[in-house]
């Protein structure tokens, strides 16, 4: 039986006319006509025996089968890229712009960043921290190039990996629940995941409530749980000494597990956005964050 083979440059037009969400503006990055791009990715969906890009007018879409592929698609290329510049000798790149969350794991992922960049200092690096959703938002204006977000986990534009991991309500060492109190929540503004998840758990099971303290700083966020001014919920990477997990034998219900995904620009990225990825990728690795099957 034959094993077909898929070319990089159908992938590479694949995968941009997925970035930019569309086809002209894919044949404008690619440097080629609307036409050859439309072609390019009939012949990909010949090879593969499946649609993958839905077009209603100028809107594109992809299918289920699209989506996987994009997953394969991203990491073949990124390996393509990887050997080229092997053999190529290193130039100072264009300037990289990545984002960090301040909603999840931003000390780790900035120690990593700040060690990568001081061992390549070739590198050409602008870090930006802030909430997981103004991440996305940037990097769906082209603002940033590279971000590690909390997601929903139906956001496939960008997405390059994608891992899960379960939050938990934590408070301070000697925080013990009332019964029929109006439970004191320490959460980051408007817009966090964590705090989605806290509200609608407790929604849920029909606990009140309030707000008791607000930072969009995940420091003083751990300071003011530590400190006893209210509960929150965190995951592994941000557990502190002087905060403890609190379980539903405390009388908390459970949280829906968060999705944390790597997003790349690809099409721009280069090989040295690569460097950026694969130290991302390590650091969950290293704290054993489980990837979705």
């Amino acid at each position: 039986m034959r094993n077909p083979n898929l070319p990089t440059d159908l992938l590479r037009t694949f995968v941009t006319v997925v970035e930019v969400e569309g086809f002209t503006r894919a044949a404008d990055i690619l440097g080629r006509t609307q036409p050859a791009i439309t072609l390019q990715v009939q012949r990909l969906e010949r090879i593969v025996g499946h649609k993958l890009i839905l077009r209603v007018g100028k809107e594109v879409s992809l299918t289920e089968q699209g989506e996987s592929l994009a997953v394969y698609a991203r990491q073949i290329l990124r390996l393509n890229d990887l050997a080229i510049a092997h053999f190529e000798p290193p130039t100072k790149g264009t300037l990289l712009r990545v984002g960090l969350p301040v909603d999840y794991a931003v000390d780790l992922l900035q120690k990593r960043l700040t060690k990568v960049i001081k061992q390549n200092p070739s590198l050409n690096i602008e870090v930006r921290c802030d909430l997981s959703k103004n991440l996305l938002a940037l990097l769906h204006k082209n603002e940033i190039d590279i971000a590690v977000a909390l997601f929903e986990g139906d956001d496939q534009q960008f997405l390059f990996q994608h891992w899960q991991e379960g939050p938990t309500w934590v408070g301070s060492n000697d925080f013990n629940l009332q019964k029929n109190t109006i439970i004191p929540l320490v959460v980051h503004p408007h817009g966090c995941v964590y705090r989605d998840r806290m509200t609608t758990a407790l929604k849920l099971t029909g606990l009140q409530w309030q707000i008791a303290f607000s930072s969009p700083g995940i420091g003083a966020l751990q300071k003011a749980v530590r400190d006893g001014l209210g509960v929150s919920c965190l995951t592994e990477p941000t557990l502190k000494q002087g905060i403890r997990s609190l379980t539903i034998s405390d009388g908390f219900p459970p949280l829906e597990p968060l999705h944390i995904g790597l997003f790349a620009r690809q099409a721009q990225i280069g090989p040295e956005g690569y460097k950026i990825i694969d130290q991302i990728e390590q650091t969950f690795l290293k704290q054993s964050i489980q990837r979705p099957t």
